[in-house]
């Protein structure tokens, strides 16, 4: 697979989970009584190791 459709792939489906992660969390974490900011900065922090895997996993194909 060309590696600039994958990235691109792959950079697709990370907003999707982005949206899901905002979209979920809040709830998830107001049941457990924690207040909604730490649920979004988890979000954002989840987003970022997914982004992070996903770059990783790309530069290990180039190679």
């Amino acid at each position: 697979m060309d590696v600039r459709l994958l990235d691109i792939i792959l950079g697709t489906i990370g907003f999707f989970v982005l949206l899901v992660l905002i979209a979920v969390l809040p709830l998830i974490f107001g049941f457990a009584g924690i207040p909604a900011g730490f649920a979004y900065l988890t979000a954002i922090i989840g987003f970022l190791f997914y982004m992070t895997g996903t770059g990783y996993m790309v530069n290990r194909t180039i190679t």
